[in-house]
Protein backbone atom coordinates (compact mmCIF):
# COMPACT_ATOMS: atom_id res chain seq x y z
CA UNK A 1 0.00 0.00 0.00
CA UNK A 2 1.40 3.48 -0.78
CA UNK A 3 1.96 6.17 1.82
CA UNK A 4 -0.24 8.98 1.84
CA UNK A 5 2.24 11.56 0.97
CA UNK A 6 2.90 9.50 -2.34
CA UNK A 7 -0.89 9.78 -2.89
CA UNK A 8 -0.52 13.53 -2.38
CA UNK A 9 2.00 13.82 -4.86
CA UNK A 10 0.72 11.72 -7.81
CA UNK A 11 -2.84 12.84 -6.91
CA UNK A 12 -1.41 16.28 -7.43
CA UNK A 13 0.28 15.66 -10.47
CA UNK A 14 -2.54 13.66 -12.24
CA UNK A 15 -4.87 16.01 -11.49
CA UNK A 16 -2.97 18.87 -12.96
CA UNK A 17 -2.26 17.06 -15.74
CA UNK A 18 -6.11 15.65 -16.79
CA UNK A 19 -6.92 19.46 -15.73
CA UNK A 20 -4.69 21.04 -18.30
CA UNK A 21 -5.58 18.13 -20.99
CA UNK A 22 -9.53 19.13 -20.40
CA UNK A 23 -8.41 22.94 -21.03
CA UNK A 24 -6.41 21.85 -23.59
CA UNK A 25 -9.60 20.33 -25.28
CA UNK A 26 -12.27 22.17 -24.13
CA UNK A 27 -13.54 23.21 -27.28
CA UNK A 28 -16.35 21.68 -29.12
CA UNK A 29 -14.97 19.47 -32.13
CA UNK A 30 -15.76 17.11 -34.80
CA UNK A 31 -17.06 13.39 -34.21
CA UNK A 32 -13.48 12.03 -34.92
CA UNK A 33 -11.74 14.55 -33.11
CA UNK A 34 -14.16 13.86 -29.95
CA UNK A 35 -13.13 10.60 -30.05
CA UNK A 36 -9.38 11.02 -30.34
CA UNK A 37 -9.77 13.25 -27.16
CA UNK A 38 -10.59 9.78 -25.39
CA UNK A 39 -7.07 8.38 -26.67
CA UNK A 40 -5.44 11.31 -25.62
CA UNK A 41 -6.36 10.73 -21.76
CA UNK A 42 -6.45 7.14 -21.97
CA UNK A 43 -2.70 7.23 -23.09
CA UNK A 44 -1.34 9.44 -19.85
CA UNK A 45 -3.61 7.77 -17.26
CA UNK A 46 -1.54 4.57 -16.05
CA UNK A 47 2.20 5.47 -15.07
CA UNK A 48 3.33 5.08 -11.74
CA UNK A 49 5.03 9.53 -11.76
CA UNK A 50 8.33 8.17 -10.35
CA UNK A 51 9.99 10.61 -12.10
CA UNK A 52 7.83 13.50 -11.46
CA UNK A 53 7.46 12.54 -8.14
CA UNK A 54 11.11 12.41 -7.21
CA UNK A 55 11.73 15.92 -9.17
CA UNK A 56 9.15 17.39 -6.73
CA UNK A 57 10.49 16.05 -3.67
CA UNK A 58 13.92 17.21 -4.57
CA UNK A 59 12.53 20.62 -5.32
CA UNK A 60 10.84 20.25 -2.20
CA UNK A 61 13.86 19.44 0.03
CA UNK A 62 16.43 22.13 -2.35
CA UNK A 63 13.91 25.21 -2.26
CA UNK A 64 12.79 24.83 1.20
CA UNK A 65 9.12 25.20 -0.50
CA UNK A 66 6.08 22.83 1.23
CA UNK A 67 3.82 21.07 -0.33
CA UNK A 68 0.24 22.35 1.07
CA UNK A 69 1.72 25.81 -0.78
CA UNK A 70 1.39 24.08 -4.34
CA UNK A 71 -1.21 24.23 -6.95
CA UNK A 72 -1.94 23.25 -10.46
CA UNK A 73 -0.16 26.35 -11.57
CA UNK A 74 3.05 26.17 -9.60
CA UNK A 75 6.38 26.16 -12.12
CA UNK A 76 7.28 22.86 -10.37
CA UNK A 77 3.92 20.94 -11.05
CA UNK A 78 4.23 22.17 -15.00
CA UNK A 79 7.78 20.73 -15.07
CA UNK A 80 6.38 17.75 -13.26
CA UNK A 81 3.28 17.26 -15.92
CA UNK A 82 5.61 18.29 -18.54
CA UNK A 83 8.02 15.24 -17.58
CA UNK A 84 5.05 12.75 -17.55
CA UNK A 85 3.59 13.69 -21.02
CA UNK A 86 7.28 13.54 -22.22
CA UNK A 87 7.19 9.84 -20.60
CA UNK A 88 4.08 8.87 -22.14
CA UNK A 89 4.78 10.01 -25.19
CA UNK A 90 8.26 7.76 -25.15
CA UNK A 91 6.58 4.74 -23.75
CA UNK A 92 3.40 4.98 -26.74
CA UNK A 93 6.47 5.11 -29.31
CA UNK A 94 8.03 1.83 -27.92
CA UNK A 95 4.94 -0.36 -28.11
CA UNK A 96 3.99 0.44 -31.65
CA UNK A 97 4.22 -2.86 -33.77
CA UNK A 98 6.91 -1.29 -35.97
CA UNK A 99 8.77 -0.54 -32.87
CA UNK A 100 8.88 -2.91 -29.89
CA UNK A 101 5.44 -4.52 -30.37
CA UNK A 102 3.88 -4.46 -27.16
CA UNK A 103 0.39 -5.28 -26.57
CA UNK A 104 0.23 -4.74 -22.65
CA UNK A 105 1.00 -2.07 -20.55
CA UNK A 106 -0.55 -1.79 -16.53
CA UNK A 107 -3.40 -4.65 -17.14
CA UNK A 108 -4.57 -2.50 -19.77
CA UNK A 109 -3.87 -3.01 -23.79
CA UNK A 110 -1.74 -0.10 -25.40
CA UNK A 111 -2.74 2.64 -27.19
CA UNK A 112 -2.26 1.25 -30.45
CA UNK A 113 -3.92 -1.69 -29.32
CA UNK A 114 -7.02 -0.06 -27.67
CA UNK A 115 -7.00 1.86 -30.49
CA UNK A 116 -6.02 2.57 -34.02
CA UNK A 117 -2.39 2.49 -34.73
CA UNK A 118 -2.40 5.48 -36.48
CA UNK A 119 -3.95 7.19 -33.33
CA UNK A 120 -1.43 5.76 -31.06
CA UNK A 121 1.12 7.75 -33.66
CA UNK A 122 -0.58 10.76 -33.30
CA UNK A 123 -1.14 10.92 -29.26
CA UNK A 124 2.73 10.66 -29.79
CA UNK A 125 3.16 13.35 -31.92
CA UNK A 126 0.40 15.76 -29.65
CA UNK A 127 2.26 14.66 -26.22
CA UNK A 128 5.36 15.46 -27.65
CA UNK A 129 4.52 19.22 -28.88
CA UNK A 130 2.64 19.71 -26.00
CA UNK A 131 5.05 19.06 -23.41
CA UNK A 132 7.05 22.47 -24.80
CA UNK A 133 3.65 24.35 -24.54
CA UNK A 134 3.09 23.38 -20.90
CA UNK A 135 6.93 24.79 -20.38
CA UNK A 136 6.72 27.56 -22.30
CA UNK A 137 4.00 28.59 -19.62
CA UNK A 138 6.39 28.42 -16.96
CA UNK A 139 6.79 32.49 -15.35
CA UNK A 140 9.95 33.46 -16.14
CA UNK A 141 10.99 33.26 -19.78
CA UNK A 142 14.47 32.32 -18.76
CA UNK A 143 13.84 29.31 -16.98
CA UNK A 144 11.40 28.19 -19.55
CA UNK A 145 14.06 28.32 -21.67
CA UNK A 146 16.18 26.76 -20.02
CA UNK A 147 13.68 23.60 -19.49
CA UNK A 148 12.61 23.46 -22.75
CA UNK A 149 16.22 23.26 -24.26
CA UNK A 150 17.10 20.56 -21.26
CA UNK A 151 13.92 18.39 -22.59
CA UNK A 152 14.98 18.99 -26.21
CA UNK A 153 18.14 17.38 -26.10
CA UNK A 154 17.04 14.55 -23.94
CA UNK A 155 14.86 13.07 -26.45
CA UNK A 156 17.56 14.44 -29.30
CA UNK A 157 19.72 12.27 -31.50
CA UNK A 158 22.81 11.51 -28.73
CA UNK A 159 19.68 10.01 -25.99
CA UNK A 160 16.09 9.21 -26.18
CA UNK A 161 15.76 8.40 -30.20
CA UNK A 162 19.46 7.37 -30.95
CA UNK A 163 18.25 4.73 -27.94
CA UNK A 164 15.71 3.04 -29.33
CA UNK A 165 17.46 2.94 -32.86
CA UNK A 166 20.53 1.38 -31.23
CA UNK A 167 17.53 -0.91 -29.39
CA UNK A 168 15.38 -2.06 -32.59
CA UNK A 169 19.18 -2.62 -34.25
CA UNK A 170 20.55 -5.00 -31.33
CA UNK A 171 17.20 -6.93 -31.54
CA UNK A 172 17.98 -7.67 -35.53
CA UNK A 173 21.65 -8.10 -34.68
CA UNK A 174 21.53 -9.60 -31.33
CA UNK A 175 25.05 -11.23 -32.09
CA UNK A 176 26.90 -8.15 -31.64
CA UNK A 177 25.25 -7.26 -28.29
CA UNK A 178 27.01 -7.21 -25.16
CA UNK A 179 26.26 -6.19 -21.55
CA UNK A 180 28.20 -2.45 -22.31
CA UNK A 181 26.10 -1.90 -24.95
CA UNK A 182 22.84 -3.16 -23.26
CA UNK A 183 24.25 -0.42 -20.18
CA UNK A 184 24.70 2.32 -23.16
CA UNK A 185 21.28 1.73 -24.99
CA UNK A 186 19.09 2.17 -21.79
CA UNK A 187 21.16 5.09 -20.42
CA UNK A 188 20.25 6.97 -23.31
CA UNK A 189 16.58 5.62 -23.96
CA UNK A 190 16.16 6.13 -20.15
CA UNK A 191 18.77 8.08 -18.13
CA UNK A 192 18.13 11.22 -20.53
CA UNK A 193 15.17 11.88 -19.01
CA UNK A 194 15.84 11.22 -15.60
CA UNK A 195 18.83 13.78 -15.74
CA UNK A 196 16.50 15.82 -17.00
CA UNK A 197 14.28 15.96 -13.96
CA UNK A 198 17.31 16.16 -11.56
CA UNK A 199 18.45 19.54 -13.75
CA UNK A 200 15.00 20.97 -14.25
CA UNK A 201 14.40 21.05 -10.54
CA UNK A 202 17.94 22.48 -9.52
CA UNK A 203 16.85 25.20 -12.28
CA UNK A 204 13.58 25.56 -10.90
CA UNK A 205 15.11 25.43 -7.15
CA UNK A 206 17.81 28.31 -8.33
CA UNK A 207 20.31 25.74 -7.34
CA UNK A 208 23.90 26.12 -9.93
CA UNK A 209 24.34 22.30 -10.69
CA UNK A 210 27.84 23.68 -10.23
CA UNK A 211 27.61 24.88 -6.90
CA UNK A 212 29.19 22.49 -4.11
CA UNK A 213 27.34 20.22 -1.94
CA UNK A 214 27.96 21.05 1.66
CA UNK A 215 27.25 18.00 3.62
CA UNK A 216 29.35 15.65 5.94
CA UNK A 217 28.75 12.47 4.39
CA UNK A 218 30.05 14.13 0.62
CA UNK A 219 33.18 15.38 -0.67
CA UNK A 220 32.84 19.21 -0.36
CA UNK A 221 34.58 19.37 -4.10
CA UNK A 222 31.78 17.11 -5.52
CA UNK A 223 28.80 19.60 -7.29
CA UNK A 224 25.19 19.19 -6.40
CA UNK A 225 24.71 17.68 -9.84
CA UNK A 226 27.60 15.40 -9.32
CA UNK A 227 25.82 13.60 -6.03
CA UNK A 228 22.81 12.96 -7.48
CA UNK A 229 23.82 12.35 -11.05
CA UNK A 230 25.68 9.09 -9.28
CA UNK A 231 22.39 8.48 -7.11
CA UNK A 232 19.93 8.59 -9.94
CA UNK A 233 22.21 7.00 -12.15
CA UNK A 234 22.37 3.99 -9.62
CA UNK A 235 18.56 3.78 -8.76
CA UNK A 236 17.83 3.84 -12.72
CA UNK A 237 20.15 1.08 -13.26
CA UNK A 238 18.28 -0.86 -10.48
CA UNK A 239 15.09 0.20 -11.95
CA UNK A 240 16.30 -1.65 -15.54
CA UNK A 241 17.56 -4.33 -13.81
CA UNK A 242 14.20 -5.22 -11.61
CA UNK A 243 12.24 -4.63 -15.00
CA UNK A 244 14.64 -7.57 -15.88
CA UNK A 245 13.94 -9.73 -13.10
CA UNK A 246 9.92 -9.22 -12.85
CA UNK A 247 10.33 -11.32 -16.29
CA UNK A 248 11.39 -14.03 -14.01
CA UNK A 249 9.73 -13.68 -10.88
CA UNK A 250 6.49 -13.00 -11.88
CA UNK A 251 4.18 -13.38 -14.97
CA UNK A 252 1.98 -10.43 -17.62
CA UNK A 253 -1.40 -11.30 -15.21
CA UNK A 254 1.08 -10.37 -11.99
CA UNK A 255 3.15 -7.50 -13.89
CA UNK A 256 0.21 -5.71 -15.79
CA UNK A 257 2.95 -5.80 -18.74
CA UNK A 258 4.17 -8.29 -21.39
CA UNK A 259 7.37 -9.95 -20.23
CA UNK A 260 10.44 -10.88 -22.73
CA UNK A 261 12.86 -13.37 -20.51
CA UNK A 262 14.21 -14.49 -23.78
CA UNK A 263 15.41 -11.55 -24.62
CA UNK A 264 19.06 -10.37 -23.98
CA UNK A 265 19.14 -8.08 -21.12
CA UNK A 266 21.00 -7.95 -17.88
CA UNK A 267 19.70 -11.30 -16.73
CA UNK A 268 21.22 -13.37 -20.19
CA UNK A 269 24.17 -11.51 -19.59
CA UNK A 270 24.93 -11.66 -16.05
CA UNK A 271 23.16 -14.53 -14.79
CA UNK A 272 20.19 -14.67 -12.19
CA UNK A 273 22.52 -14.54 -9.03
CA UNK A 274 25.09 -12.36 -10.23
CA UNK A 275 21.87 -10.04 -11.47
CA UNK A 276 20.19 -10.41 -8.27
CA UNK A 277 23.78 -8.92 -6.52
CA UNK A 278 24.42 -5.99 -9.04
CA UNK A 279 20.47 -5.51 -7.59
CA UNK A 280 20.96 -5.72 -4.12
CA UNK A 281 24.82 -3.45 -4.28
CA UNK A 282 22.87 -0.80 -5.93
CA UNK A 283 20.34 -0.36 -3.75
CA UNK A 284 22.49 -0.57 -0.70
CA UNK A 285 24.45 2.46 -2.58
CA UNK A 286 21.06 4.62 -3.08
CA UNK A 287 20.43 3.88 0.69
CA UNK A 288 23.87 5.13 1.70
CA UNK A 289 23.27 8.67 -0.77
CA UNK A 290 20.19 8.77 0.19
CA UNK A 291 21.05 9.65 3.86
CA UNK A 292 22.22 12.79 2.80
CA UNK A 293 19.06 14.13 2.29
CA UNK A 294 17.30 12.81 5.66
CA UNK A 295 14.35 12.14 3.54
CA UNK A 296 12.12 9.36 4.29
CA UNK A 297 10.42 9.63 1.29
CA UNK A 298 13.37 8.76 -0.83
CA UNK A 299 14.01 6.01 1.35
CA UNK A 300 10.61 4.88 0.31
CA UNK A 301 10.98 5.40 -3.48
CA UNK A 302 14.72 3.44 -3.37
CA UNK A 303 12.53 0.22 -1.03
CA UNK A 304 9.80 0.83 -3.79
CA UNK A 305 12.20 0.20 -6.52
CA UNK A 306 13.82 -2.60 -5.17
CA UNK A 307 10.59 -4.62 -4.34
CA UNK A 308 8.21 -3.47 -7.03
CA UNK A 309 6.77 -6.68 -8.66
CA UNK A 310 5.12 -4.15 -11.76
Amino acid sequence: MLPTWYTDYKNLIEESLFSYLDKYLDKKVSKPLEEFKEVIKYSVKWWKRIRAILALEFYLIFSGKDFKDLTKDSDIIKFCIAIEAIHAFSLIHDDLPCMDNDTLRRWEPTVWKKYWEYQAVLVWDLLNTLTFEILSEIKKPEISQKLVKLLSKSIWFHWMIGGQVEDLYFEEKSEELDLKILKELHKKKTWALIRASIVGWMILSKISPDTPLFRKEVDNSESILDVYDKFWKKLWLAFQIRDDLLDIDWTPEETGKSVWWENKGFVYFMWEEKTREKLDNLIKKCRKMAKNLSSEKIDFIVDYIEKRNK
